[in-house]
C-alpha cells in the first residue's frame, strides 16, 4: 500500500468537504478562505500523523513477518538435516 500520498489525499477531501459546505451556506469570501485555510493547514497535519503511525504498524509487522519466516525456513532446515541422516542410518542397517 502507498503511504506517501495519504496526507495530500486527506487534506483534498477535507478541502472539498469545506468549500462546497461554505459555498452551501453562502459564507463571505473572507470566512471562505479562513476556514479553507484552517481546514488544510489541519487535516495536513492530521494526514501526516496517520501517515506516520501507519508506518509504523507496518514496519512492526513487516519485521514479525519477516522473523516469523526466518523461524520456519530454519525448522523446515532442521527437518530436512532429520530425514536425511534417518535415511541414512536407515541405509546403513
Amino acid at each position: 500500500m502507498n503511504r506517501k500520498s495519504l496526507p495530500i489525499i486527506i487534506t483534498l477531501i477535507a478541502a472539498l468537504i469545506s468549500c462546497v459546505s461554505s459555498i452551501w451556506i453562502g459564507v463571505s469570501f473572507n470566512e471562505f478562505v479562513k476556514r479553507f485555510a484552517i481546514t488544510v493547514v489541519t487535516f495536513y497535519i492530521l494526514g501526516s500523523i496517520i501517515k506516520v503511525v501507519m508506518d509504523i504498524g507496518f514496519k512492526v509487522d513487516e519485521e514479525e513477518t519477516a522473523k516469523m519466516e526466518d523461524e520456519q525456513a530454519e525448522g523446515e532446515d532442521s527437518e530436512d538435516e532429520n530425514s536425511s541422516e534417518s535415511n541414512e542410518n536407515f541405509d546403513a542397517e
